[in-house]
């Protein structure tokens, strides 16, 4: 969908398009276009645009879109509406140049036209031209007056873009003139998980927090985005901000439980759940039941977790991580053949998720079942190769079964996945000692040491024998100045 949409969308409703736009549609097909308006080919454009992309096999609706912008470039110069939107045709396909050149012919009949000039200042950001965009910028704020509407786009095609430096002032002045810029900023926040971009946005929310400290819309999305960075000491002194404006303010709720949740405040986050769940519908928290249940687990009350995961369950009978979460309340104090039938159930819903067929394979290995842990280890290799610790698990059980020969196969195939992680250099050089080939111990103990040379406990850890070595303690001297008695 393209931006600047507001060349229809603000249409007066008294000059709405009134002609048959199938018929029209059908006349362009037939070749026939040396006769049709500005007007009638820019609602073809819309036309065609609400059936873009075509899906395959389909008529191509982008071809028609490109011949309705040709003939309006050719026929119609001096309306800027098809220079703009060729424009965002191109710059999709990187052609940044090509794109420039038709924003400047339309600036040579219109060159206090602001979308132009806003449109110029882009295509400058995304060639790495920034002064050359920052003067284009502020010449197009200056002439854009006080249309709100515009800036919004403009916001959106920037952030879109990810000409942030250039967003910043188009903001501060949507912001002045009182325009609703909050929902634009969330969308981003919401369907990204890119660290650049949060910390991109950050300032821009923080902006809005200034110019208006007592929205509740504003402290939300600031917290949403702290959250995001992982920052969940701010996070939460923003929602709480927000819940403190508007009570009632149901996401700003689920946002902060959430980040009490991630910041392991188990206790604060069941108290205010109590507290909070009287005065809302029923289903209003229902999503983060699963949070809440595991903090009855954290705070030690088993019972009531799993009585929570139950309910939980028996209402989403597909939610793989609360099966996986009630599975390892049993995992974790050992009772393998409990917690087996719930991680059994998640590793079903979700294959994509390692951390699933791993603890699985754990509980297998606690039940001695080697008929069940060892093919579905190969499974696991095969599904999650780039998983170092899939390797570590899957060595370690072969390793405690006796074949130690086979262990170090297991690990040198994990480093053809993951040649640099230095857990499984260690793993490596201390099955390769224990197997008796100590030259080449020592040789991948150099390389481990190299990368991670404060990580050679991991050998102790998994061979503590290893601390009588003489070489292997010489190999780490060389690169540490720990000694072992």
């Amino acid at each position: 969908m393209p931006f600047f949409s507001s060349d229809w969308d603000d249409e007066e409703e008294d000059d709405a398009f009134e002609g048959d736009l199938n018929a029209l549609a059908r006349d362009f097909e037939r070749k026939s276009r040396d006769s049709f308006s500005a007007r009638e080919l820019i609602e073809l454009f819309k036309y065609y645009s609400n059936q873009f992309p075509s899906a395959k096999g389909e008529f191509k609706a982008d071809t028609y879109m490109r011949l309705i912008l040709e003939q309006g470039l050719q026929r119609f110069p001096y309306i800027p509406v098809f220079a703009i939107h060729m424009a965002e045709w191109l710059i999709r396909e990187k052609k940044y140049k090509k794109a420039r050149k038709y924003i400047e012919q339309s600036l040579a009949y219109t060159p206090f036209e602001p979308t132009l000039i806003f449109m110029d200042s882009m295509i400058w950001g995304l060639q790495n031209e920034p002064d050359k965009a920052l003067d284009a910028l502020l010449n197009a704020l200056n002439t854009c007056g006080d249309d709100e509407g515009l800036l919004e786009e403009v916001l959106d095609m920037l952030l879109h873009h990810k000409q942030y430096n250039l967003a910043m002032p188009v903001l501060e002045r949507a912001l002045e003139l009182g325009a609703e810029v909050n929902g634009i900023l969330e969308k981003y926040l919401e369907n990204t998980d890119e660290t650049g971009l949060m910390g991109a946005l950050l300032p821009m929310i923080e902006k809005i927090v200034d110019q208006d400290p007592y929205s509740h819309e504003a402290w939300y999305v600031l917290g949403s985005a702290q959250m995001a960075l992982r920052e969940f000491e701010k996070a939460l002194t923003a929602l709480d901000y927000a819940v403190t404006i508007h009570e009632n303010f149901a996401d700003a709720w689920l946002a902060y439980f959430e980040c009490l949740y991630e910041s392991e405040k188990y206790s604060q986050l069941i108290a205010k759940y109590n507290e909070q769940v009287q005065r809302f519908p029923k289903k209003t928290f229902q999503e983060i039941e699963g949070l809440l249940a595991w903090s009855y687990y954290e705070t030690g009350d088993i019972k009531g977790s799993r009585a929570l995961y139950k309910e939980v369950l028996k209402r989403e009978p597909h939610d793989a991580e609360c099966w996986y979460s009630m599975g390892l309340t049993y995992h974790y104090e050992g009772n393998f053949s409990a917690a087996i039938p719930y991680l059994e159930k998640a590793y079903d819903l979700d294959k994509f998720e390692s951390d699933y067929g791993l603890v699985l394979a754990s509980a297998y290995l606690g039940i001695e079942s080697k008929d069940q842990w060892e093919p579905l280890y190969e499974t696991l290799s095969i599904e999650h190769p780039n998983t170092p610790e899939l390797w570590l698990d899957y060595s370690l059980a072969v390793s405690e079964s006796g074949d130690r020969e086979r262990a170090l196969e297991i690990i040198e195939q994990g480093l053809q996945n993951n040649p640099s992680n230095p857990q499984l250099l260690y793993r490596m050089g201390a099955l390769c000692y224990l197997c008796g080939h100590q030259p080449a111990a020592i040789f991948v103990l150099e390389k481990a040491l190299e990368i991670a040379p404060e990580e050679h406990f991991l050998l102790f850890t998994f061979a503590p024998e290893l601390k009588k070595a003489t070489s292997i303690l010489e190999c780490i001297l060389r690169f540490t100045t720990i000694r072992y008695e």
